[in-house]
C-alpha cells in the first residue's frame, strides 16, 4: 500500500510480484539466520538483503527496492550459474554486472576467470569478452575517478619490478665476471687464438656498455636504493675501472635532488615493502613481494608465496579478511581503498604485532586483477597495542611486551594477551564507554595518562608460570593482579603514557589500536587516592565476575589449546642457549684459523706484488659473512694491516710528489693517459678527412658524369637544331627556280602553276625571319658576292613581285647571279658536314678514368693501412707479461667465484662486507693450482687468413672501377654510335636536297635558256648543271632497302604509293598541290622516283645536245615546252621533299632517342653512384669499427698497466698520427 502511494500508476498485479518475489527470499534468509543464531553459529557470510532489512521487515523507499532487486537478480543468476555452466548465461552475468549492477569489481573478477576457464572461443566470443573486458574497466576508471581514490595514481608493482631488475643486474654483473676471465684465459694460451679473443672481448665489452645502461637506468628509477649504489660501485671498481662513476649518477648527484622532489619517493621509501595478492581464486593468496617484506615478517619464500594475506595479520582481523576481500569484489565496496594511508596492524613470525602505514592500490587489467599494497613501517620505538570492545589486550608490539610488561610483571606473551587494559589504565577506563558512539568510524583521540602495573613477586610470577600445567584461565593472572594490587597498593610501578586512540572496524568486531608514542617510567611516585579507588572498583569488578563465563578471542582459544600440550618454557630456553653457545665456540675456531690463514699469507703476497692489493690499498676491505645481520672482527687484523699499508702508500706518493722531479713524472702520467683515453675512446663515424676525400671522389666522378652528359647532349642537340633550318637554303634554291618555270606555264592547265609560283612566292615571304637563325649555325655561308644572305633573299623577293604585280619578264643576268649565288651556298653546305663537327669525348674519357683508378689506388693504400694497424693490435697482446695477465685472471676468478654465491644473488649486498669477503677469496684462489693450464701469455697469434670484410671491400672496389668505366666508355661509344648513324642520313639528305635543286635548276636553266637568246655562257652552264643531274641520278636506282625502307620504296617501287602512305610534307599549301588521282593518270609516275628522274635528266641532256648543235627550231622548241613533262618534275620535285621531310625526322628522332638514353643513363648512373658513396661511407665506417672495436679491447686493461707497456704506447703514439 506504501508502494501504490508513493507509486499512483503502479499496477496492483506487478506490486503483487514484486512483493512476492522479494518476500520469499527475505523469510528465507531471516530463517536461515535464526537457525544458526540459535546453533551459536559465527556467520561467514553476510547476505546482501541485510543492508535493506529493518526492524519493521519494511524499505524506506522505491530506490532501495530497485537495488534490492538487483542484488536478488544477481544471487538468482549465481545460483543458476553454479548449477549449470553455460557460457552465455555467464556473458549475461557479467553483462548485467557492468550495465544495470554496477559493480565492475566483480564483472572484472568474472570476465577473467570466465578468460581462463573458457580456452576455446570463437572469434565472436573473444570479441564480446575483449568488449566486457573494456567496459568492466572503464567502469572501474570511472569509479576511481568519482571517489577520488589517490593511491591509483601511483603504480606500486614498480617496486618488485624494480627488485627483479636488481637480481637480473646482479647476474648480468655476474656473466660480464665471467667473460672477463674467459678473456683473460684466452691471452695465457701458448698460442693466441685472435678470433675467439675477438668475439669474447667484443661481447665482453658491449655487454659492459649494456650493464652501464642498465644501472643508470635502474639508478635513475630509485636512487635511494643502498644494494643499487653498493652494485654499482662494485661494478665501477673491478669491471669499469677506466672510467669513474658519472657524478650524475651518485647520492649527491642531480637525479637523487629530482627524485626527492617528485611523488615517486613515496613508493621508494628504503624502508617500504610492496605485495601483491590476487583477487581471482584462491582469493587473498600472495603472488608477489619485495626481499623487505620477508624481512619485516621473518618468515620465508616458501612461507610466503601463495599463502593467503591473513597468515599476516592479527587472528582476530584475519577472521574477517576473506569476508571483506569478497565484498569488494562481490559488492564494489571500496571503503577500505579510500583512504590514502591506513595505520593497521600486521604480524610478524614472533606473533608480535608491527605497526605499519598501508597504502592499497587495486591492479585491473584484461589480464589481470588483484591488490598491491606498499607497506611502511610506523616509528617503530613506538608502543602499539590493539583493544576489544571489552578492553582486554588483544595484540602489542614487541617492544611494549618486553621493556614494560614482561620487564615489571614477568609474564610470557600469551598471558599478557587477554589482560583487561582499562584496569592499567585508569584513566581510560573512565572514558572508554564514551568511544564506543556513531562517530567511533572517525575516532581519534590523543590523552596523557599513566600506566600503573603492580609489583609482582619472582615467586608469585612462577607459581602462575608453572599453572600452565592445570587449566588456566586468563582470569587466574587478572585476579591475581588485581589482588596484589588491593593487598599492596603502593607497591607498583608507574609509567607516564601519552596514547593516541584510533578504531579499527572489522564486519563483526570494533577494535581500538592504542599508539604510545611516549612510555616513561616515574621514579619513586606512588599512586594518588584517586587513582587507588579507581584501581580497587576495577579489581573488585574483576574479582567478582570470576565466576563468569569468559569473553575470550579467538587467538585466547588456541592459546588455551596449546596449554593442554606438554610444557615447553625453560626446556626450550636451555636448548637456545645451547645452540648459541656452540655457535660462539664454532665462531672462536674459525676466528683463530682465518687469523692464522691471514699471517701464512701475508708474506706471500707481499712476494707475489698483489695487483689486487695495489689497487685496493686505499679502499676499506670488510667480510661478506653467511648471515647478512652479523657482523664478525676475524678480519679486523687484516683489515687494520691492510689500512696501515694503504696509509704508507699514500704518505709515500705525498712525498715523492714533493720533489720537483715526481711532479713533472706525474704530469707525463696525466698527458699520457689522456693520450691512451683519447685512442682508445668510442668516436663515431668517420673523421674530417675521410669525409672531404669521399666527397672529392664523388664530385669529380659525378662532374666526369655531368661533363660526358653535357657534352654528348649539346653535340647531338646542335644537330638537332640544325636540321630546322639547314634545308632553308636548298628550299629557297627550289622554290626561286620553281618560280622561274612556273612563268613560262601560266596559261596551261595540266597543273595549278599560277597556285604554285604564289605559293613558291610565299615561301619566300614566309622563312626570310629563319635567315638569322641559320646564319647562327651556319655563318660560313652568309657573305657571297659582298652581299649577305638576307640581302640576296630581298632581292629575290623585290624580283619575284616586279615579275608578279609589274608583269615583267625574268631578267636573265638577274637569274644567273642568283643561280651562281645559290650554287655557291648548297656547294659550302655540301662540303661542311655538321654532324662530323663534334667535341670528342676521348680526351675526356682517357683523362677521367686516369683519376678514378688514382683515387681507387688512393681508396685502396687506405685500407690496407688499417689492415696493418689491426694487425699491430693483435700482436700487442703478446706483450703484456705474465704476472699482469695472471693476476687480472686471478682477480676476475675470485670475483666471478664471489659473484656467483648463493647470498649474494639472493640477499642485500653490503660493500664492506663484500670487500672483506673478496679479499679473502682472492687469497684462496692465488694459493690454488689454477695457473698450471695457464703457464704463460702466448708469443704468437692464430688469425684467419681471409676476411669477409676484406673480400667485400675489393670485390666493391672491383665493381665501383667497372660501374665509373662503364659510364665513361659507354657515353663516348655511344656518341660514335649515334653520330656515325645520324651523319649516315644527313649524308643521304643532302644528297636528296641537291638532287631536288639540280632537277629545279635545270629546267630552270632550259626555261631561260627557251625564251631568251641562247649564249655559249649560258650553254656552259647548263651542261655543267645537266652533268651534275647526270651523277646525281646515276646514284639513285643504287638506294639499299636495309638502308631505308620508306625512301626505298618511293625510290625503287612505286612514287604514287607515297599519297597512300601517311608521309606528308611540311608545306601543306605545297603539298595540297598534289592528289593521287593525278599521279595515277600521267604516265611514267607508277614507276619508282628513280626511273622518273632517269626520264627527267635524259629529256635535259637531249636538250643539252639539241642547243649544243645551234638547231633548235620552232617545233623542237615546242616539244621541250611540254606542261605534261613540268607536271612530272614536279611529283618527282614532290617525292625528293617527302623524302627529305622523312630523313630531317629520323635525324631527330635518332637524336631525341639519344637523348633519352644518355638522360636515364646519366639518372641511373647518378643514383648508383650516390648508393655507392653511402656504400662506401658505410663499409668505411664497418672497417673503421672493426678497428675501433679491436681498439676498444685494449680498454679492458687497466691504463695504468697500459703505460707500462712499450710496446701499446708506440702504437698509440702511431694511432694519434693515423686517423680513420
Amino acid at each position: 500500500m506504501d508502494l501504490k502511494k508513493q507509486k499512483g500508476y503502479l499496477d496492483p498485479k506487478q506490486s503483487l510480484e514484486i512483493f512476492t518475489f522479494i518476500s520469499s527470499h527475505l523469510s528465507e534468509c531471516k530463517i536461515q539466520r535464526e537457525k544458526k543464531m540459535q546453533m551459536n553459529i559465527k556467520l561467514k557470510y553476510k547476505c546482501f538483503c541485510q543492508d535493506f532489512y529493518t526492524k519493521m521487515d519494511s524499505f524506506q523507499n522505491f530506490e532501495s527496492i530497485k537495488q534490492f532487486t538487483k542484488g536478488l537478480i544477481g544471487q538468482k543468476f549465481e545460483n543458476e550459474i553454479i548449477e549449470k555452466v553455460d557460457s552465455k548465461l555467464i556473458l549475461t552475468y557479467i553483462y548485467f554486472l557492468v550495465q544495470i549492477k554496477k559493480v565492475p569489481t566483480q564483472a572484472i573478477y568474472e570476465v577473467i576467470r570466465f578468460s581462463i576457464i573458457q580456452k576455446d572461443q570463437s572469434i565472436k566470443q573473444k570479441a564480446i569478452i575483449s568488449k566486457l573486458k573494456q567496459d568492466a574497466l572503464q567502469k572501474f576508471s570511472e569509479l576511481v575517478k568519482k571517489n577520488d581514490l589517490v593511491n591509483q595514481k601511483f603504480v606500486f608493482k614498480k617496486v618488485y619490478q624494480f627488485e627483479e631488475s636488481l637480481k637480473s643486474i646482479k647476474h648480468n654483473l655476474c656473466i660480464v665476471i665471467k667473460q672477463e676471465k674467459d678473456f683473460y684465459g684466452c691471452i695465457l694460451q701458448q698460442v693466441i687464438n685472435i678470433d675467439k679473443l675477438l668475439d669474447v672481448g667484443h661481447k665482453l665489452i658491449e655487454n659492459i656498455k649494456i650493464l652501464e645502461n642498465q644501472f643508470q637506468l635502474l639508478f635513475r628509477t630509485n636512487p635511494l636504493n643502498n644494494e643499487c649504489d653498493t652494485i654499482y660501485n662494485i661494478f665501477h671498481k673491478y669491471v669499469n675501472y677506466n672510467k669513474p662513476r658519472p657524478k650524475l649518477y651518485k647520492r649527491e648527484g642531480q637525479i637523487m635532488m629530482q627524485f626527492l622532489q617528485s611523488e615517486e619517493k613515496i613508493i621508494y621509501d628504503p624502508g617500504s615493502c610492496v605485495i601483491q595478492i590476487t583477487l581471482m581464486q584462491p582469493r587473498g593468496n600472495v603472488i608477489r613481494y619485495t626481499r623487505s617484506f620477508q624481512n619485516a615478517i621473518g618468515y620465508k619464500d616458501e612461507e610466503i608465496q601463495d599463502q593467503n594475506i591473513n597468515k599476516f595479520m592479527p587472528q582476530i582481523i584475519a577472521n574477517d579478511h576473506d569476508l571483506y576481500l569478497d565484498n569488494f569484489v562481490e559488492r564494489g565496496r571500496i571503503n577500505v581503498v579510500k583512504n590514502a594511508v591506513r595505520v593497521i596492524l600486521g604480524k610478524n613470525k614472533s606473533q608480535f604485532v608491527v605497526p605499519i602505514n598501508t597504502r592499497l592500490r587495486i591492479e585491473a587489467s584484461p589480464t589481470e586483477f588483484g591488490a598491491t599494497a606498499l607497506i611502511t613501517p610506523v616509528n617503530l620505538t613506538y608502543g602499539y597495542m590493539m583493544l576489544n570492545e571489552q578492553g582486554q589486550i588483544e595484540e602489542l608490539t614487541q617492544n611494549l611486551f618486553e621493556e614494560v610488561f614482561e620487564k615489571h610483571l614477568g609474564f610470557e606473551v600469551d598471558q599478557i594477551k587477554g589482560l583487561d587494559c582499562l584496569f592499567f589504565i585508569p584513566e581510560l577506563s573512565k572514558i572508554w564507554d564514551t568511544l564506543f558512539d556513531d562517530n567511533f568510524d572517525r575516532l581519534d583521540k590523543k590523552l596523557d595518562c599513566q600506566l600503573i602495573l603492580p609489583l609482582m613477586t619472582k615467586q608469585m610470577t612462577r607459581s602462575l608460570i608453572r599453572s600452565r600445567s592445570n587449566i588456566f584461565s586468563k582470569q587466574n593472572v587478572q585476579s591475581s593482579i588485581a589482588k596484589q594490587i588491593e593487598n599492596l597498593p603502593n607497591d607498583n610501578i608507574i609509567y607516564q603514557v601519552s596514547l593516541h586512540l584510533m578504531s579499527l572496524i572489522t564486519i563483526n568486531l570494533r577494535l581500538v589500536i592504542v599508539e604510545i608514542p611516549e612510555y616513561k617510567q616515574l621514579m619513586n611516585q606512588k599512586i594518588t587516592s584517586r587513582q587507588l579507588v579507581q584501581l580497587r572498583n576495577r579489581s573488585s569488578i574483576l574479582i567478582n565476575t570470576q565466576s563468569q563465563k569468559e569473553i575470550q578471542t579467538q587467538k585466547t582459544d588456541i592459546n588455551l589449546l596449546s596449554m593442554n600440550s606438554p610444557p615447553r618454557g625453560l626446556l626450550n630456553e636451555c636448548n637456545l642457549e645451547y645452540e648459541n653457545l656452540i655457535e660462539d665456540i664454532k665462531m672462536i675456531e674459525e676466528f683463530k684459523n682465518q687469523l692464522a690463514s691471514i699471517n701464512i699469507n701475508r708474506t706471500a703476497q707481499n712476494k707475489l706484488n698483489d695487483l689486487f692489493l695495489l689497487q685496493n690499498s686505499d679502499r676499506r676491505i670488510n667480510e661478506f659473512q653467511n648471515e647478512p645481520s652479523e657482523k664478525s672482527n676475524d678480519l679486523s687484523e687484516a683489515d687494520s694491516e691492510v689500512k696501515d699499508n694503504a696509509q704508507q702508500q699514500q704518505q709515500q706518493q705525498q712525498y715523492n710528489c714533493g720533489s720537483v722531479g715526481s711532479q713533472q713524472s706525474q704530469n707525463n702520467t696525466t698527458a699520457l693517459k689522456r693520450q691512451i683515453k683519447d685512442c682508445l675512446s668510442d668516436s663515431k663515424g668517420t673523421n674530417i678527412k675521410t669525409k672531404l676525400f669521399l666527397l672529392l671522389i664523388y664530385v669529380i666522378i659525378m662532374s666526369g658524369f655531368l661533363i660526358n652528359y653535357l657534352i654528348l647532349y649539346y653535340n647531338f642537340e646542335k644537330i638537332h637544331e640544325n636540321q630546322n633550318y639547314e634545308n632553308l637554303p636548298f628550299q629557297f634554291s627550289y622554290y626561286y627556280n620553281e618560280f622561274i618555270i612556273d612563268q613560262s606555264f601560266l596559261a596551261y592547265d595540266q597543273f595549278n602553276f599560277t597556285e604554285l609560283s604564289q605559293i613558291a612566292f610565299k615561301y619566300f615571304i614566309i622563312n626570310i625571319k629563319n635567315i638569322d637563325k641559320t646564319i647562327v649555325l651556319l655563318p660560313h655561308i652568309n657573305i657571297i658576292n659582298n652581299l649577305t644572305m638576307e640581302s640576296r633573299v630581298l632581292n629575290i623577293i623585290s624580283q619575284l613581285t616586279k615579275v608578279i604585280n609589274m608583269n615583267y619578264k625574268i631578267n636573265q643576268n638577274e637569274f644567273y647571279n642568283n643561280t651562281d649565288a645559290f650554287n655557291i651556298q648548297i656547294d659550302e653546305i655540301e662540303n661542311t658536314d655538321s654532324t662530323k663537327n663534334l667535341r670528342s669525348l676521348s680526351i675526356f674519357v682517357i683523362v677521367e678514368e686516369i683519376i678514378l683508378f688514382i683515387l681507387l689506388a688512393q681508396y685502396l693504400y687506405f685500407f690496407i693501412q688499417i689492415i696493418k694497424m689491426k694487425q699491430k693490435i693483435y700482436k700487442l697482446f703478446c706483450t703484456f707479461s705474465k704476472e699482469l695477465i695472471s693476476e687480472l685472471f686471478v682477480q676476475f676468478t675470485s670475483l666471478y667465484a664471489q659473484l656467483n654465491n648463493t647470498r649474494f644473488r639472493n640477499y642485500e649486498t653490503d660493500e664492506e662486507q663484500f670487500e672483506t669477503t673478496m679479499m679473502r677469496q682472492y687469497q684462496k684462489t692465488v694459493t690454488s693450482n689454477m695457473l698450471e693450464h695457464h703457464k704463460k701469455v702466448g708469443k704468437e697469434i692464430q688469425l684467419k687468413k681471409i676476411n669477409s670484410a676484406q673480400i667485400l671491400f675489393f670485390l666493391f672496389m672491383f665493381m665501383y672501377a667497372i660501374l665509373c668505366s662503364s659510364y665513361f666508355i659507354g657515353s663516348l661509344i655511344l656518341q660514335q654510335v649515334t653520330q656515325q648513324s645520324v651523319s649516315a642520313r644527313y649524308q643521304e639528305k643532302t644528297s636528296f636536297s641537291l638532287t631536288l635543286n639540280s632537277l629545279a635548276s635545270n629546267f630552270a636553266q632550259q626555261t631561260i635558256l627557251l625564251n631568251h637568246t641562247i649564249t655559249t655562257e649560258m650553254i656552259d652552264t647548263y651542261k655543267i648543271a645537266v652533268q651534275q643531274l647526270g651523277i646525281l641520278s646515276t646514284s639513285l636506282p643504287l638506294y639499299q632497302k636495309e638502308q631505308n625502307s620508306q625512301v626505298y620504296g618511293i625510290l625503287i617501287e612505286n612514287l604514287c604509293d607515297l599519297f597512300q602512305s601517311q608521309l606528308s610534307y611540311s608545306y601543306e599549301d605545297y603539298q595540297d598541290l598534289f592528289s593521287l588521282e593525278q599521279c595515277q593518270s600521267i604516265s611514267n609516275l607508277d614507276q619508282g622516283l628513280s626511273s622518273v628522274v632517269q626520264g627527267l635528266y635524259q629529256n635535259q641532256f637531249d636538250f643539252l645536245q639539241t642547243i649544243s648543235t645551234r638547231s633548235l627550231n620552232a617545233t623542237q622548241k615546242y616539244t621541250y615546252d611540254n606542261p605534261l613533262i613540268q607536271v612530272q618534275r614536279l611529283y618527282a620535285q614532290y617525292g625528293f621533299q617527302v623524302i627529305v621531310e622523312i630523313l630531317t625526322k629520323q635525324i631527330k628522332s635518332l637524336i631525341n632517342s639519344t637523348f633519352i638514353i644518355n638522360t636515364a643513363v646519366f639518372i641511373l648512373a647518378c643514383i648508383i653512384m650516390s648508393i655507392s658513396l653511402m656504400t662506401t661511407k658505410i663499409m668505411i665506417e664497418k672497417v673503421k669499427y672493426q678497428y675501433q672495436d679491436c681498439k676498444q679491447l685494449l680498454t679492458l686493461f687497466p691504463f695504468e698497466k697500459l703505460m707500462e707497456n712499450a710496446y701499446v704506447i708506440g702504437f698509440i703514439t702511431h694511432d694519434l698520427r693515423f686517423k680513420v
